[in-house]
């Protein structure tokens, strides 16, 4: 019998730094001197059927039952909670990096490398995309520095936000600000603190205290934005009574 399974691989970037010897820069000096491959450092995770969430919302959507959109939810809201419960900020959430397999149940994937190694925070693994994924961000992580180059502050309050939008996303089917096509327009909004629409009828509808739960992770006051025992409470709470 085979233990064979199959798998994903995400790659990350290694910065080559003294006495941390990574995969890409350990790599690097084996091709110079023997001609070896170079090795990439990658995440790897079982391989889930039906994807990533956004493309499963696609295809999905409207056959979901208001039940089931939040056994996504919950699903998400525990794994953030757990990240969270050991001090590690995802930076990323997104409908690109939660993962569904073949029985509908979702999870986290690339999430902030560099808070796994706190003891060499100094020596950073980062993730291929650390700057993340614009229509979930928070507008304190598209801040700009004294040289205006991009100086993103990420905490578990902007992973607060950014579920926020994963909330709306799968509640509705589209990913958040799914009617402004130009990227710059888009960071430019963020930026300014417009939050996304609701989502108005015949399309699906967001009900008024879903959407202020959203609305509520989405407080320009990182302060006031719920924990994510919050999120995992009102979650479960609510899954509940749409299964009742």
């Amino acid at each position: 019998m085979s233990n064979c399974v199959d798998v994903g691989a995400s790659p990350i970037i290694s910065f080559d730094l003294p006495d941390f010897n990574l995969g890409r820069s350990q790599g690097n000096k084996c091709d110079e001197q023997c001609g070896h491959v170079e090795i990439c450092q990658a995440l790897i995770s079982p391989w889930l059927k039906n994807g990533a969430l956004t493309g499963y919302l696609e295809r999905e959507h409207a056959i979901l039952s208001y039940s089931r959109r939040f056994s996504l939810l919950k699903d998400i809201a525990r794994g953030l909670h757990y990240l969270h419960s050991r001090s590690i900020i995802h930076g990323d959430l997104s409908g690109n990096n939660v993962l569904v397999d073949k029985n509908g149940k979702a999870s986290l994937t690339d999430f902030g490398l560099s808070a796994l190694l706190p003891e060499r925070r100094s020596q950073a693994l980062v993730p291929t995309n650390p700057g993340g994924t614009p229509n979930y961000m928070a507008p304190e992580c598209l801040m700009l520095d004294d040289e205006d180059n991009e100086s993103p502050k990420l905490s578990p309050t902007s992973d607060v936000y950014s579920f926020g939008g994963i909330m709306l996303h799968v509640l509705e089917g589209k990913v958040p600000y799914h009617y402004i096509r130009n990227q710059y327009v888009l960071m430019t909004t963020i930026s300014k603190g417009i939050k996304p629409k609701r989502p108005l009828a015949p399309g699906p509808v967001v009900e008024d205290n879903d959407w202020n739960f959203i609305e509520s992770c989405w407080l320009e006051d990182t302060k006031c934005r719920p924990s994510d025992e919050d999120i995992l409470e009102f979650v479960e709470e609510r899954a509940r009574l749409v299964q009742s």
